[in-house]
This record gives C-alpha cells, structure tokens and sequence, in this order.
C-alpha cells in the first residue's frame, strides 16, 4: 500500500514537474503573440483585439528587406549544410580514420559562444583577409553552426535496415553509384528533408554569430537587436516575433515528422 502511495505521489510530482516546465517555456511565447494583437501595445492590461501591429510591420520596407536578406542567407547555408551534413553521416557508417577527431571538430561549432565565433571570424575576414562587410560572409559561419545538428539529426533517423537493403542490392549486381541512387538515397531522403529544414530554421534565426560580418545588411534578427537595443520592444517586434515563432515552430514539427518517418520506413 504504501508503495502504491509512493508511486502515486511520485507520478504526480512528475506531472507538476512536467506543467512547470511547459510554463516556463512557452508562456513568453504566448505573451508575444497576446501582446501583438492589443491596440493598446505593450500595456496591461489588454484593451480591445487588434491586427494593427501586424498591418505596420508589413508597410515596414526596412523590415521587410532583413526578412528577404534572412531568408535568402538561410537557403544558401540549408543547401550548402544539406550536401556537407548528408556525406559526412554517410561516411559516419563506417570505421575510418579520424573519426573521433572530426566528430570532436564538429562539436565545436556547436559550444563555441556565438559571440565570441562572430569575433573570430571578424578577425579572420575583415582584419586578416581584408574582406569587406556583407551579407555573404556570414554564410561559412552559420555552416559551422548548423552542420553539426544537421549530422546529428542525420545519424538518428537513419533507418534501420539501411545497411541490409544496400547489401542485397550489391549481390543483386548494383553498382555503388546505382545503389546508393535506387536504394540509399531514397530511404534517407526523408530524414535529409528533416536536418535540411532544421538548418534552415537556425541560420534564419541566427544573429550572434554574423553581427560583426554583415555590416549595413542586417539580417531580420539582426535589425531586431538593433532596434531593441536603441529604445525598448515596439509592438510591431511582437507581431514579427509572433509570426516567427509559429512559423518557426510549424518548421520543426514537420522536421522532427520527417525524420521520425524516415526512421521508421
């Protein structure tokens, strides 16, 4: 009996446990989307519905050319990221020499501060190599970033019988090119879909890391810190920050499906 008690007792601090936990991260998110929509802006409390701040944000043409400029950086390093990440959890299935060395390199771009990375890599472009500030340079910067997530994603949703079905078809006579373009690539498109998508969220979302490189073409967060920074959040940064979020979410609840689908097939 009081081992049942105890079970319960720790069941439900686990739950409260787990309530607390989905507060703390997603009630500031609720409060930028509430906030977006009050006429009254960011006061409390709320005075009637409003699409206002949604209506300024887009006649905004400042805003509108870092969200163009984020998305575009953002395609440029997914593609670059998809074709690195998808080679290098390929070689990862088997034995080679370095292995632990490169997966030790990988994890750098990972712990590395973003601050610190982007003044490196000020240093190395700009001071070094003489380079002038734009956009572009930011590319090979958020690579390092989004390479390793990308390959880890990659490795945990490859399927199964991968390896099975690559070696029937190599006593069936296909050639490594053949299979690796009617059997592999086929099954792990799904999860390469996935870390692609995944890639394309962090760049997108990545400002520490390309701030001291982009010079007068800031990227959408970028162009939000500066804003913030120069006087306090308008309501039109918690309409963008509304719509980025749900996007951004919507994003990695289609990557995590395809990935687990990939696994799965």
């Amino acid at each position: 009996m009081s081992q049942w008690i105890q079970r319960i007792h720790i069941g439900t601090v686990l739950k409260v446990y787990a309530f607390l936990i989905g507060v703390y991260v997603f009630l500031p998110l609720l409060s930028v989307i509430g906030f977006s929509f009050n006429s009254g802006g960011l006061t409390f409390p709320f005075l009637e519905f409003t699409t206002r701040w949604y209506t300024e944000l887009l006649n905004s043409p400042e805003m509108i050319a870092a969200i163009v400029r984020s998305l575009q950086l953002a395609l440029v390093v997914t593609v670059i990221t998809t074709v690195i990440s998808t080679a290098t959890a390929l070689a990862y299935r088997r034995d080679f020499w370095g292995q632990k060395a490169l997966l030790y390199v990988l994890l750098v771009g990972i712990i590395t501060p973003g601050i610190t990375y982007g003044v490196g890599a000020t240093l190395l472009f700009n001071q070094t190599l003489g380079l002038s500030k734009q956009l572009w340079l930011a590319v090979p910067v958020h690579v390092v970033w989004t390479v390793p997530f990308a390959v880890i994603v990659l490795l945990a949703g490859f399927p199964p019988h991968l390896a099975q079905n690559e070696r029937a078809a190599k006593m069936m006579g296909a050639s490594r090119l053949t299979r690796f373009r009617e059997v592999t690539l086929p099954q792990i498109m799904p999860t390469v879909l996935g870390a692609a998508v995944f890639a394309f969220t962090l760049s997108y979302n990545e400002a520490t890391r390309g701030l001291l490189l982009i010079g007068q073409d800031m990227t959408m967060p970028i162009r939000i810190f500066s804003i913030a920074s120069s006087r306090r959040a308008t309501p039109e940064l918690f309409a963008l920050g509304s719509l980025t979020t749900i996007v951004s979410v919507l994003l990695l609840v289609g990557a995590g499906a395809l990935v687990v689908y990939g696994s799965k097939r």
